[in-house]
This record gives structure tokens, sequence and C-alpha cells, in this order.
């Protein structure tokens, strides 16, 4: 297995990730599963 790291604002880059981890000011505010923020991405772009 590889680990990537990246540092993006373009939300099309979750479909391809395992775990998103949210920062602010630097520290981390959350680390999410893939299926967890998908479904809130897909209710937001319905909108």
């Amino acid at each position: 297995g590889v680990t990537v790291m990246a540092a993006t604002h373009d939300l099309k880059m979750i479909d391809v990730s395992d775990r998103i981890v949210w920062l602010r000011d630097g520290k981390i505010q959350r680390i999410e599963k893939r299926k967890e923020v998908s479904l809130r991405v897909y209710r937001i772009e319905e909108a």
C-alpha cells in the first residue's frame, strides 16, 4: 500500500480519498471517512 497526503480545496478529491482531515488555522478539526463526507457534499450539490 501507498500513503499519499494532499492539501486541496477541490472537493472532487474526496472520491479518491479514504479519509478526509479537515484543518482550520493549521490544526485538525475532524477526521472523517469518505462515505460520511460524500453524503454531505452530494446533498449540498443537489440544492
